[in-house]
């Protein structure tokens, strides 16, 4: 049974941005991990964007789950 990491890729180029510190066990909990980053992500620009600062907009990145 394989490891597996989340990444946070560029949208456009597929360049790897970051790769979170926690590895997991199973593919379906880095899933789950990924979704609440996506998430997380998404709420943090929302609040940026209500605040009238600059931010990365969700749909230029997100995470995904690769085999570590």
């Amino acid at each position: 049974m394989g490891k597996f990491v989340v990444r946070l890729i560029e949208g456009l180029s597929g360049r790897v941005l970051e790769t979170e510190d926690e590895v997991f066990d199973s593919e379906a909990e880095a899933q789950a991990y990924a979704d609440e980053c996506n998430l997380a992500f998404a709420e943090g620009a929302e609040v940026l964007e209500l605040a009238g600062r600059d931010f990365a907009s969700p749909d230029d990145a997100e995470y995904v789950v690769e085999r570590a």
